[in-house]
């Protein structure tokens, strides 16, 4: 063993060079996954990038350590030096978890120093050292002008930032607003798309003997009076309105542009909502910054999101909600997980294209000196002839950072930055397509804007958690479990509802012989009012008739974890109930994957219950999934919410029999879970008789008689009433699930393209739904603006 690693007192080649193989096996792999973690769900991807980050950081310096001595057989240490080094560099995607931005730069500049010690101290041939010098050159030019590039980008993106925000506040009174905004042509929606960076460099240049805030309010002022020109003549000002009307000038039956036929087919449906995702995220962008949202309250907010991105409820408009949604989530997980968003900070990058350029050259310049130098053999004076090792090991990485540096280049062009800035550009200033080459140009834009994202921009997932049976997986979220979402937040947002009476929503939607009661109501009232603010200190229950006799089933109306569990169980109770009445059993490992309750036997036909069981098991799991993560992506204190999932746990193990060192000694069986749940809602089984003194109030009892509660109320466990109450029940709660979660928590799930709960939560933050006030998002001064009861009377 001494032999392989040690020779006469230093390392052997060979080892150095497995050294160096397996550094630069580590940083592709940390590459691959970092491109592809928004296809991912969990925190697994996380934690092994992390790790993969520091251990390559620190094999990097351990690498160029051991290179640092000359070697008799191998003549390439130096150039495996530099191509560490810019490799290292190249592969970073997303930002290092837990590392500074600033701290990340400095450390590949220090490396790129080191570097050129090595190349500096090794007298090797000019062969070598001309093209590694060329290669570090042009690398170390890209790590500086990075850390330039990301200091200055930090400081537009919040500059713009405040820009927005005070924009924001005056953007409804502009004096050439429509009396009433039009959501489908954009008409009165002058939000910004780009531009206003342009619009504050120049003011920052013209005002800087004023002090901060006469410039903000003096660029305010300026572009105020900008969007108050109806003829638009500024260009450089890019708006939603402007572009959605800039198709409606270009109808050629009278076109006014003088674009020659089919330009301005380039602003199709799905570009033009490139551009609204982009505007959208922009705005979205405040949550997280404790910025307000003045357009919180407006009518026309409201409006937007109800007939322009929600429109109807048909096939069209349920894909085109979540393609916009999608967008803008992709575009808000770039600004905090990647460095697209500061590449694209001050417009297209063309320096770093030129950068990679040349570093291409680089790369090709070192392959061809390899080569040739390769070719070199060297006879000493007994005629030996000594063979260069490591040649075809320099190919191999060449090539790699080579195929990274082109799919680099690919990502700039392709990405939905370029085509958004593509798009404007076309907008402010037409006038290329005018000239010769605009047929050409036309062609490519329309190649570029019609190509497909280089990755899905969402996973289009959703986790699945059974509580009884604690399984968990993903699965494809479903038309039919869209549909019934999106109709939710559709009806909320038109009719103006308070987003917590789901239960009230779904019980006057349909016609189970159930009914809401709060102890305000006097025990009286059949519904609540659509309208009414519930109280959290309200505890309400379900009642329904069973023998003649009035049951029920109470809980704390504004504890979302407790009402979650309670309703999963119910869910869960009727999904075996089903399946016992349809006589379809299921083990263990059938859990695992697709829903029992709706197992198809040969005989079976459509059911008319069947759609709306699968959008409640799947929305009801989801919930659960939710409460399930580390930490729970659910309103209220974490520590709370794990705390008593905790005790759900300990109560379902000792029910069904499960130990902690035989796994698989419980329950696996769905008639064995109900008899159990039978039992034990009938009273025959006390768990926790000996240690509280009220055995009936315990969550897995309370969710097992509301299950049989509502199949008493349903008459059958496959009735379509049952199951059409569910889905509406959960595509309610899990809306006013999504609009209850802190922008905190959204964001540290932001990495995996967010969950569904995510993108329902952009949707409604763009309402004018910000959630409730103790969640920290805003000042405290701007929630109690917004929070304003909308009026109900008034009709979108």
């Amino acid at each position: 063993m001494a032999s392989i690693l040690v020779e006469n007192g230093t390392l052997t080649p060979g080892f150095i060079q497995f050294i160096v193989a397996l550094t630069t096996l580590l940083m592709v792999i940390r590459f691959g996954l970092d491109a592809l973690r928004h296809r991912s769900r969990g925190n697994v991807t996380q934690i092994v990038l992390a790790t993969l980050d520091t251990v390559t950081h620190t094999m990097i310096t351990y690498s160029l350590g051991i290179m640092q001595h000359r070697s008799a057989t191998t003549s390439y240490y130096q150039l495996w030096a530099v191509l560490l080094v810019t490799l290292r560099y190249s592969v970073k995607i997303g930002r290092p978890a837990g590392i500074a931005m600033k701290q990340t730069p400095l450390f590949d500049l220090m490396s790129s120093f080191w570097t050129a010690h090595i190349l500096r101290s090794h007298s090797v041939s000019m062969l070598l050292k001309v093209p590694g010098w060329l290669l570090w050159s042009i690398n170390s030019a890209r790590i500086i002008h990075g850390f330039i590039s990301s200091a200055d980008a930090s400081n537009v993106h919040r500059e713009n930032m405040r820009l927005l925000t005070d924009y924001m506040r005056h953007e409804h009174t502009t004096t050439v607003q429509v009396q009433r905004p039009d959501p489908s042509s954009m008409k009165g929606y002058r939000y910004l798309v780009l531009g206003e960076g342009k619009k504050l460099k120049k003011r920052e240049l013209a005002e800087q003997g004023v002090d901060g805030v006469e410039t903000t309010e003096a660029i305010n002022r300026i572009l105020l009076a900008l969007l108050t020109d109806e003829n638009n003549i500024d260009q450089e000002l890019v708006t939603l309105e402007r572009i959605w009307s800039h198709q409606g000038r270009c109808s050629h039956d009278g076109c006014q542009c003088n674009l020659p036929p089919g330009c301005c087919d380039i602003l199709d449906q799905k570009t033009k909502d490139l551009c609204l995702s982009f505007a959208l995220y922009k705005l979205l962008r405040r949550r997280f910054f404790n910025l307000p949202i003045h357009e919180a309250r407006l009518q026309k907010t409201r409006r937007l999101v109800v007939y322009g991105i929600l429109g109807e409820g048909d096939a069209a408009n349920y894909k085109r909600a979540f393609r916009v949604s999608e967008a803008e989530v992709a575009f808000l997980n770039d600004f905090f997980n990647s460095r697209y968003a500061i590449i694209f900070a001050q417009g297209f990058p063309w320096i770093r294209l030129v950068l990679t350029t040349l570093l291409i050259g680089g790369i090709s310049s070192v392959a061809v000196a390899v080569y040739r130098f390769s070719k070199s053999a060297k006879e000493d004076e007994l005629g030996r002839v000594h063979i260069h090792h490591g040649v075809y090991f320099t190919w191999v990485i060449l090539s790699l950072l080579g195929a990274k540096e082109i799919w680099e280049m690919t990502t700039y062009v392709f990405s939905d930055w370029t085509k958004v800035l593509l798009l404007c550009k076309f907008v402010e200033q037409p006038w290329w397509m005018r000239c010769w080459v605009g047929n050409l140009a036309r062609a490519l834009m329309r190649m570029l804007l019609c190509s497909p994202p280089l990755f899905r921009r969402w996973h289009g997932k959703v986790g699945q958690f059974n509580l009884l049976f604690s399984r968990h997986s993903s699965i494809h979220l479903s038309q039919q479990v869209k549909e019934a979402v999106v109709d939710s937040l559709r009806n909320s947002v038109r009719q103006n509802l308070v987003l917590n009476n789901y239960l009230e929503q779904a019980i006057s939607k349909n016609s189970l012989r159930i009914r809401l009661v709060r102890p305000s109501d006097n025990q009286e009232q059949e519904q609540a009012p659509q309208n009414s603010q519930a109280d959290g200190g309200h505890r309400v229950s379900v009642e329904w008739l069973q023998d003649s006799q009035k049951k029920s089933v109470e809980w704390q109306l504004q504890d979302d974890v407790h009402t979650l569990l309670v309703w999963h169980i119910a869910t869960c109770y009727c999904e075996l109930k089903l399946a016992e009445t349809r006589n379809v059993g299921a083990n263990y490992t059938w859990l695992s994957w697709r829903g029992f309750g709706c197992r198809r036997r040969p005989s079976d036909a459509d059911n008319p219950w069947r759609p709306h069981y699968l959008v409640s098991r799947t929305l009801s799991q989801y919930c659960a999934y939710l409460l399930w993560l580390v930490p729970p992506l659910l309103p209220g204190n974490s520590l709370m919410a794990k705390a008593v999932i905790t005790q759900v746990y300990r109560e379902r193990n000792r029910l069904l029999g499960r130990r902690v060192y035989l796994p698989f000694s419980w329950c696996t069986s769905t008639t064995k879970v109900l008899d159990k749940l039978e039992t034990y809602r009938s009273g025959e089984i006390q768990l926790f008789a000996d240690e509280a003194g009220n055995a009936n109030t315990t969550i897995l009892r309370k969710g097992a008689e509301l299950g049989m509660g509502l199949i008493t109320a349903a008459r059958s466990a496959d009735s379509e009433a049952l199951w059409k109450f569910l889905s509406d029940f959960w595509a309610g709660f899990v809306v006013h699930l999504a609009e209850s979660t802190k922008a905190s928590q959204h964001k540290m799930y932001l990495t995996a393209g967010g969950e569904l709960s995510t993108h329902l939560w952009a949707l409604l933050s763009h309402a004018g739904y910000l959630g409730a006030t103790p969640h920290g998002d805003q000042t405290s001064d701007t929630v109690l603006q917004q929070l304003q009861p909308y009026n109900p009377d008034v009709q979108l």
